[in-house]
């Protein structure tokens, strides 16, 4: 095992980006790189989310083999071309949206309490805990938390219903395509650990000082719990908090042989051994370290699970709806 297979440190990303052909450099874009160019986004109500186009074309998604901290999870190295028009949320999905969703249907959670977690330890459900009491402080241009994926499926049937659009979750290509911009490697903004709280509220050494889970990044982002959304610099495409603040539901079912996974972009379901009764969140959440705070990182939970790390934002297949 070489030393940089814990931990990325200063030292060790020079090493691992050491061991990266120049081919494969030339081909890697990060966000110093990059100017974000200015989305084009649309609105469908005012209580939507804004949504962001995203450009049409190839990607290369999973997990590059100098990665550490590296997951059974990740999914493999592969290129995927996306040859259809689809926007998805330039941030998560607020309290205040999920409030109107709420407000208008009463919609029925699809279980009680939420996964909690409490000074150096996780306590585990906490019935009083919900999306709009969730035992963190927060306000309303914070992420919503503490919702399923049954809720949230709930919430973009609604907001299909309210415009008379095919608004649906992402799938978890859709949703990884969309976090790298272009970018390859386990972090859009680059290399650099400690330019981590730049462009995302994860693990960090704040974190650190109240718990003691995780390899944490080497930076303050500034916040211990969830941030408002949109509280750190986008990625080139224009979306906020695509890695951090709240983990995000993906459409896509656990599969635990993942040799087929797709290329083409639609949600990876029943097919090929796909259990729904689990699906796969991405993105990281305000405790995640470098282990789970990483383009290629997914998690793999009961879809009727509610905690404090987990939220989501919405996508739209455009080709259909225009």
């Amino acid at each position: 095992m070489n030393k940089c297979s814990n931990i990325y440190s200063r030292h060790c990303l020079s090493v691992c980006v050491g061991l990266a052909s120049a081919s494969f450099l030339a081909l890697t874009g990060h966000a110093q790189d990059q100017e974000v160019v200015a989305p084009d986004t649309f609105q469908d109500c005012d209580q939507c989310p804004e949504m962001v186009v995203m450009p049409t074309g190839e990607g290369t998604l999973g997990v590059e083999p100098f990665e550490a901290n590296t997951k059974r999870g990740d999914l493999p190295l592969r290129k995927v071309v996306l040859d259809y028009r689809f926007a998805i949320g330039k941030t998560e999905v607020t309290r205040a949206e999920y409030r109107t969703f709420m407000d208008e249907t009463n919609h029925q959670m699809a279980t009680d309490g939420c996964n909690t977690w409490g000074f150096n330890r996780i306590l585990g459900y906490v019935k009083a805990h919900t999306w709009h009491s969730p035992g963190i402080p927060q306000n309303e241009k914070h992420p919503v938390v503490c919702v399923s994926h049954f809720d949230a499926t709930a919430y973009v049937s609604w907001l299909a219903e309210k415009t008379g659009k095919p608004y649906r979750l992402p799938s978890a290509t859709e949703w990884e395509y969309s976090a790298r911009a272009g970018t390859r490697g386990p972090w859009f903004w680059g290399f650099a650990n400690a330019d981590a709280c730049d462009y995302a509220n994860i693990g960090d050494e704040n974190f650190r000082r109240n718990f003691t889970y995780a390899p944490v990044f080497n930076c303050n982002d500034g916040y211990l719990h969830t941030a408002p959304v949109a509280s750190f610099k986008p990625n080139p495409w224009g979306l906020y908090d695509m890695i951090g603040n709240a983990w995000e539901w993906t459409d896509d079912c656990l599969h635990r042989d993942k040799s087929a996974v797709p290329t083409h972009g639609r949600p990876w379901l029943e097919e090929d051994g796909g259990e729904c009764d689990r699906r796969t969140p991405k993105g990281g959440g305000w405790v995640s370290g470098t282990d789970w705070a990483r383009a290629g990182a997914q998690a793999a939970d009961f879809a009727v699970y509610h905690s404090q790390l987990l939220g989501f934002r919405v996508a739209l297949e455009l080709d259909h709806s225009d």
